[in-house]
């Protein structure tokens, strides 16, 4: 992400193929299924609606928690702005 990339207020999140992801968000949370939460699951074939307030200011790594994925590079940063 460029350091000037905002992050938005919703995050929509599908998995197209069958198998599952565990997006993990650090530095803030999300209310994901009525719950607040920074991991949450994402199901195959499935669809995730993650509401964000974002408000810790700083540059935050988001990245999928299985393994392989992690290792196959399904990570980045975003950005909070003060």
């Amino acid at each position: 992400c460029p350091s000037n990339a905002s992050v938005s207020p919703s995050n929509a999140m599908a998995s197209t193929n069958f198998e599952f992801h565990a997006p993990h968000w650090h530095g803030n949370v999300v209310i994901a299924n009525n719950m607040r939460t920074d991991v949450t699951t994402l199901l195959p074939m499935g669809m995730l609606i993650a509401d964000m307030v974002p408000d810790n200011p700083g540059t935050w790594f988001f990245h999928c928690h299985v393994s392989d994925h992690l290792r196959m590079g399904m990570q980045s940063l975003f950005t909070v702005a003060p």
